[in-house]
């Protein structure tokens, strides 16, 4: 009889380890703090153009492999022909985003998620306007702008996608719709372009840029 008993309790510790040891094979790993930085390379397309140079990279700090904290700078310079019909314009300046948010597995590699971001610029102008009287009876109109230290603040709702190459490397899309919160408003002639943001007068923009991540 207490052989069968020490059977019994045998076959049980030993039925029990299989089922531990199963069940800790099952459990992924899942880090508390995974830290990343990464590189908008889309940006990096528009140099050549004259519409608009950008840098932009970000810091991300992703806990239990579901919820970021991101925070991104950048520095623009833009020069939109046909700001003005007959003139010249610049804007230039550095702005900053700080979001949070949630990610979600998608794939073994892949990511996908929501977050909400809210973002400031600082920014100077540089422009000048110039119409000049066909007839000859009226003076032409010449108009500076010289502005510094203007400010603008808006918010973002972001899509985010990704795709792990490696360990180390990942690469990904985030999908933006911005919206504007206040800037500086000038007068008689307002603010036209807001580095990291666009134009003053489009209340929302949408918008996309490709990024490449190291995580740590």
């Amino acid at each position: 009889m207490a052989k069968q008993h020490l059977l019994f309790i045998f076959s049980l510790i030993l039925s029990a380890s299989c089922f531990a040891q199963t069940e800790a094979d099952s459990v992924v790993f899942k880090r508390t703090i995974s830290p990343s930085l990464y590189l908008d390379y889309g940006k990096l397309v528009t140099i050549p153009s004259n519409f608009e140079t950008k840098y932009e990279g970000g810091i991300e700090l992703l806990f239990l492999e579901k919820f970021p904290l991101i925070v991104e700078v950048g520095q623009a310079t833009l020069s939109p022909e046909g700001a003005y019909s007959n003139g010249t314009y610049e804007s230039r300046g550095f702005y900053y985003r700080i979001g949070a948010g949630y990610y979600s597995q998608f794939l073994a590699k892949s990511k996908i998620g929501l977050t909400l971001r809210y973002a400031s610029s600082t920014f100077s102008e540089d422009g000048r306007i110039f119409i000049e009287s066909p007839s000859g009876t009226q003076g032409n109109f010449v108009q500076n702008l010289v502005r510094e230290d203007l400010k603008a603040t808006w918010y973002e709702v972001v899509v985010y996608s990704d795709q792990k190459l490696s360990d180390l490397f990942t690469i990904g899309l985030n999908i933006r719709l911005r919206v504007l919160a206040n800037y500086d408003e000038q007068s008689p002639v307002d603010v036209y372009a807001i580095p990291g943001y666009g134009r003053a007068f489009d209340k929302s923009i949408p918008a996309a840029n490709f990024f490449l991540k190291l995580t740590f």
